[in-house]
């Protein structure tokens, strides 16, 4: 599939977007704020039409209301792509939209030779070589794969090298980059890139850098979402559990009161009897312990013990296999053949 431009002999005007608005800030933004951006940068685009600048206008031309429109103004000025000039200190609402030059924003926050005066403040600036250099190590590139699988898209440029200042400059190992994507994603439902860097932004704070440590916070501030995390890497799996798995484990830990390691260990025991076991198998068998009242390592251990072997009904050899015709005489028929073999 491929994508062709088609041409026109009248010339009815052309508002040129940025990339950069495409690409970083629309697909995560609301249907009515991208609209309502688009409108009026067709007007900051066309100064004939600029002087007719109103909100009212806007509202009325894509049929929407006055405070949606108020609403998608404050959030791309909470992005930082554009500015309010109040007209009036005295009104909210009268006010001048600045639309900023997304290319330049990005040449003043990353690209920029960083100075004496703010080196203390500003992180370094990393370029697109910088991130092919780092794909060269594995852990990274599992990382941008499993975080990709995440988000269900490739990040955009913007986003890699976000992820690039996490791992150097927050010094953040690259599993915990992921766990800030699958905790976003799973527990909040937010793919935002922003909202992901005050997550991690946070656990830097609390100078959480490795595994061992986020699970060790998880543990004590989000239990629930720590024993999904340990559970669902026991089976061997990186994603997110469903409703249904999570319904399973919820059952386990909080309506059998099973303890972790025993809900390991029944991962274990799963793996030895099926490969690849679902957590619905599983669940028979913690089902079946809690209902023999088995909660402990030792009582699985203790019961196993004292569970038999499973016997084999009319198990066959290759000693049992071969054909038996003496079976078919009688004892009498046995000796008669023996005292004729002693005549010979």
């Amino acid at each position: 599939m491929h994508f062709v431009k088609g041409k026109t002999d009248i010339d009815l005007g052309d508002t040129p977007v940025e990339n950069l608005f495409i690409d970083t800030y629309m697909p995560t933004a609301d249907g009515n704020y991208v609209k309502v951006y688009l409108m009026g940068y067709r007007f900051a685009c066309d100064p004939c039409s600029s002087s007719g600048f109103t909100n009212e206008r806007i509202a009325k031309d894509l049929n929407i209301l006055l405070s949606d429109v108020l609403k998608a103004w404050d959030y791309w000025e909470k992005k930082g792509i554009i500015k309010k000039h109040y007209q009036n200190e005295g009104s909210k609402d009268d006010f001048t939209v600045e639309f900023l030059n997304l290319k330049q924003l990005i040449i003043n926050n990353c690209y920029l030779p960083t100075t004496e005066e703010n080196t203390e403040y500003k992180n370094k600036s990393y370029s697109p070589s910088d991130l092919t250099e780092a794909m060269r190590d594995e852990r990274i590139r599992d990382m941008f794969h499993n975080v990709q699988q995440l988000m269900c898209r490739p990040l955009n440029p913007s986003e890699s090298l976000q992820c690039l200042e996490w791992l150097y400059d927050f010094k953040m190992s690259p599993q915990v980059i992921e766990e800030a994507f699958r905790y976003s994603i799973d527990k909040k439902g937010i793919k935002n890139i922003k909202y992901i860097n005050a997550i991690i932004s946070n656990w830097y704070d609390k100078n959480i850098n490795t595994l061992e440590k986020l699970h060790e916070h998880l543990e004590n501030s989000d239990k629930k979402y720590s024993l999904y995390n340990i559970v669902m890497k026991a089976v061997g799996s990186s994603r997110n559990p469903s409703k249904k798995e999570k319904e399973l484990m919820n059952k386990w830990f909080y309506e059998y009161s099973m303890p972790l390691e025993v809900v390991i260990k029944a991962c274990d025991t799963a793996f030895v009897r099926k490969p690849n076991p679902t957590l619905a198998y599983i669940d028979g068998i913690i089902t079946d312990w809690f209902k023999n009242n088995i909660k402990t390592i030792k009582e699985i251990e203790d019961d196993i013990k004292k569970t038999p072997p499973p016997h084999r009904k009319n198990a066959k050899n290759k000693y049992h296999n071969f054909h038996q015709p003496a079976l078919k005489y009688t004892n009498d028929q046995l000796k008669n053949m023996w005292n004729k073999k002693e005549n010979i």
